[in-house]
């Protein structure tokens, strides 16, 4: 059956990929074709569920199949998968000849593998994933390098992700051109001040304009937002300071008359070595906090590495900041 298998129609596109994936990739491959069921094939190449998840669905783009479909009881190879089974196991015997031959031609792949993926978002929620980002992706792929990179603002991450200065993005930036993205959080505008706040029992229009705002320069498209809305008023305000991040604005909101408007998801969490005793408040305009976006280049849509630090970051940020 195997060699009739190895002329099926169905193998032939999927034969030139087959040859370019890594030993990484073709070991979880043959696992899971040997044990039809993504959870057994992990355990038994030694992968956390989540990394062999990501690289099952790089094998399926590499390979333009599905590989495994739902078989009614139990889930079943696709008859391109089971076409596949004994070339991956030929490529495995001869990578494992290679490597025995001359451990010194195994370093490219290892090379390879030591990448690094630059991220761009805003101090807030940087400082709340930043953590658990790296303690799963540390486990997952060991080689793996992360690098925060200053976030100034919306416009300039589009910018730099263009010029492929960036590999991800974290933020209100919209996806245009070669830009790809998904929305990963749609978050609520308020108002926030210290919580005996003259305004903090009724913040009105009037009372909002008559008292000194605190501008977040970082959020460049919600303020841009907000004098758009006050504008289309005929209204004026006051920026009585501006700051360059989130993190800054506790202890001013805390100790002055200042009121900012932020996405509930910037507005720090209390902590007991850092309580924040600020009072969030419907704004009184009606204005919605545009939603938190996950970009990346086309020109990585490829990569197996920046796609594993987008799906962890995307499951962590929904987890820390959903519901809010």
């Amino acid at each position: 059956m195997n060699s009739a298998a190895s002329h099926s129609p169905a193998l032939s596109p999927a034969l030139p990929a087959l040859a370019g994936m890594d030993a990484r990739l073709l070991r979880l491959l043959d696992a899971v074709l040997d044990e039809v069921h993504l959870a057994r094939a992990a355990a038994r190449v030694g992968l956390p569920l989540p990394a062999a998840a990501s690289a099952l669905e790089r094998c399926r783009q590499l390979l333009r199949d599905p590989l495994l479909e739902d078989g009614g009881t139990q889930m079943r190879l696709t008859a391109t998968a089971q076409a596949l089974r004994e070339s991956v196991r030929q490529l495995l015997a001869g990578d494992a000849q290679a490597q025995t031959a001359s451990p010194a031609q195994h370093a490219p792949l290892q090379a390879a593998a030591a990448q690094r993926v630059r991220i761009l978002m805003p101090d807030y929620p940087a400082q709340v994933v930043a953590h658990a980002l790296y303690l799963e992706l540390a486990a997952e792929l060991p080689s793996l390098d992360l690098e925060f990179q200053t976030w100034l603002g919306d416009a300039d991450a589009a910018a730099r992700l263009e010029r492929g200065q960036t590999d991800l993005v974290l933020g209100a930036t919209r996806p245009t051109g070669q830009l790809r993205g998904r929305e990963v959080l749609q978050e609520r505008c308020v108002a926030v001040m210290r919580r005996d706040h003259p305004a903090a029992h009724a913040l009105t229009l009037s009372r909002w304009l008559s008292y000194p705002h605190l501008q977040i320069a970082c959020h460049d498209t919600l303020n841009r937002m907000i004098d758009e809305q006050i504008a289309m008023q005929g209204l004026r305000r006051r920026v009585g300071m501006v700051i360059p991040n989130f993190l800054m604005a506790p202890a001013l909101l805390q100790g002055s008359d200042l009121i900012a408007l932020m996405p509930m998801h910037c507005v720090p969490a209390a902590t007991a070595a850092h309580p924040v005793a600020l009072t969030c408040l419907r704004p009184p305009l009606p204005l919605e906090a545009p939603p938190l976006r996950l970009l990346q280049h086309r020109r990585h849509a490829e990569d197996a590495s920046v796609a594993l630090v987008a799906q962890v970051l995307e499951r962590i940020v929904r987890q820390r900041f959903d519901g809010r």
